[in-house]
């Protein structure tokens, strides 16, 4: 078990109470859990990714199996714990995606399983324990996997331009959503919290497995988020302080602006490794990002990014659907994923094979006959 430092994000051992940093406060620094270790009915595997608001396990945990005479059966699971000072978020996360489930389960946002073994999670769903002392609360997902869009980035900078097109308009689409039929908006969108499926014809499936920072725009207090975004991120009136505001779809235009951006230029529109917080805030106020310099695309490409990243709310695209639909007509539709096989290739060759003994055994009886 491991302790994470919110305010450096870092994990320091459980033994060093005061963190990597002198002056860091214990009550802030959240439980890191290792292989083996448990989280109420859930077995954790790995550690996949820790997010500002919390941390991404795989893990499994036992099920009760469908059918007559099923018996308990283990089901793998991806579990989000929560950081100590983001309950809250993690809280409103679940229900948010509780919420949408009820209307259709968008393909690139994670399936939301109940967070006990013998609960539905209709009422609660969202799971809470203590864990030395402390109350953690945690979502299980449906099992999915892929690549987090950081790792992608970091070994290819700049995917294919249609690729990267299209991971746009797909999560453009799964953005409108949430706001229409849940009435919140996202403002945490970066490559971190992205995970990536290849498809069987190679075709990018997202993930928005990173939704901590979902907010009412009627009530959002911009102090009460931005610690929960990644400084190179955070639309630019979203660090004006709690008194700017409205907020509204733009934020998140901006935000899938930036991913774009950086896909397309391969780089973040605001570096960000090895400065302080404060410091790229002031970059995202105040500079201008570097020209993406793509001499294979089209001028226009451009004028949309810059466009979609327009420090003024006013300018840019007034929801993330008017930036897909540009995107769309430069790039084309993204293909549709075609359906799984209902039986494995390997059951259908065995049966064809089967199928061919048996025909030309039959063949040879007649024949000796």
């Amino acid at each position: 078990m491991k302790r994470y430092d919110f305010d450096t994000d870092t994990t320091t051992p459980m033994f060093n109470v005061w963190g990597p940093k002198r002056d860091a406060q214990p009550g802030f620094m959240s439980v890191i859990l290792d292989h083996g270790e448990n989280i109420g009915d859930i077995e954790i595997d790995s550690l996949l990714r820790v997010f500002r608001t919390g941390a991404l396990y795989e893990a499994r945990r036992m099920v009760i199996g469908q059918g007559r005479g099923a018996g308990l059966k283990e089901e793998k699971v991806l579990v989000k714990i929560a950081h100590n000072n983001a309950g809250e978020q993690i809280k409103t996360e679940a229900m948010v995606l509780a919420k949408l489930a009820q209307e259709r389960q968008h393909p690139m946002l994670p399936v939301l399983l109940p967070p006990y073994q013998f609960s539905d999670g209709k009422q609660r769903p969202y799971g809470k324990t203590n864990i030395q002392g402390e109350t953690k609360y945690y979502i299980v997902y449906q099992y999915a996997e892929g690549t987090f869009l950081r790792n992608m980035l970091n070994r290819n900078p700049q995917p294919w331009y249609q690729h990267a097109a299209w991971m746009t308009i797909q999560m453009a689409d799964a953005i409108h959503f949430i706001h229409v039929k849940a009435q919140h908006l996202v403002l945490n969108l970066s490559p971190d919290g992205i995970m990536v499926r290849i498809d069987k014809d190679g075709i990018p499936r997202p993930l928005l497995v990173d939704l901590g920072t979902l907010a009412d725009p009627n009530t959002l207090r911009a102090d009460s988020v931005v610690p929960f975004i990644h400084p190179a991120y955070a639309a630019p009136e979203l660090l004006e302080g709690a008194a700017s505001g409205p907020f509204g779809a733009q934020s998140d235009v901006y935000g899938l602006g930036t991913v774009l951006y950086e896909m397309l230029a391969g780089r973040p529109a605001y570096p960000f490794k090895l400065r302080e917080p404060e410091d790229i805030h002031a970059s995202v106020r105040k500079d201008q990002p570097l020209p993406m310099n793509r001499s294979d695309l089209a001028q226009d490409i451009g004028s949309i990014v810059s466009q979609a990243i327009d420090k003024a709310p006013a300018r840019r695209y007034t929801d993330v659907r008017v930036l897909a639909k540009e995107l769309r007509v430069k790039f084309g539709e993204v293909p549709p994923e075609r359906p799984k096989r209902r039986f494995p290739r390997r059951f259908v060759a065995i049966v064809i094979a089967l199928i061919f003994f048996a025909v030309a055994w039959t063949a040879i009886m007649v024949f000796l006959r």
